[in-house]
């Protein structure tokens, strides 16, 4: 160790704990959707052209639906948190009072 350095310890930093376990399941692999759909622009694909193709890369429906990148990344976030437990099959609906 270089003269008058320290280490963490020693200047009263606390080691880091290591990280729990979590029960959040992993992702699965995903593309950069915004990265690989600015490829495919660039590769010379229409904006249609490249969310749909975006779309069936992350396992989206693309048939006879046409995706804007917004929506692949909309969808792709809600799918995200309903697989974590974000969000249940009862929220949204509306509560009866009686």
């Amino acid at each position: 160790m270089p003269r008058g350095a320290t280490s963490g310890a020693a200047r009263g930093l606390a080691p880091t704990p290591p990280v729990k376990d979590r029960s959040i399941p992993s992702a699965p692999s995903m593309p950069a959707t915004r990265s690989v759909y600015r490829l495919l622009l660039l590769k010379g694909l229409t904006p249609p052209e490249a969310s749909a193709l975006t779309a069936f890369m992350c396992g989206l429906p693309t048939s006879d639906l046409n995706w804007s990148i917004k929506q692949v990344n909309e969808l792709l976030f809600l799918r995200r948190m309903r697989q974590i437990g974000r969000f249940g099959d009862d929220d949204g609906e509306s509560r009866r009072t009686h």
